[in-house]
């Protein structure tokens, strides 16, 4: 399947269905899992997007969307 999109409008439309979910929760939070080289794309996408500076991750980030934590996490396998 071909992925189509712009990482974080993806995001935030995931944010925006988990907020809106039919549930009481406290609070959201999605782990992502990525190979060494997904995980350096993505963080620098979202350095570009959020315009300002993330510190350079070793192992995990997190950015928050609404009210939803989406943590990557390099998988060192």
């Amino acid at each position: 399947m071909e992925k189509k999109g712009e990482v974080l409008n993806q995001l935030a439309i995931i944010s925006d269905l988990l907020e809106n979910v039919n549930v009481n929760n406290m609070s959201s939070t999605v782990i992502i899992e990525l190979d060494k080289v997904e995980f350096e794309n993505v963080y620098q996408i979202i350095q570009k997007k959020y315009g300002s500076k993330i510190e350079r991750p070793k192992d995990k980030f997190t950015i928050t969307i609404g009210m939803v934590d989406f943590v990557f996490s390099k998988n060192n396998v």
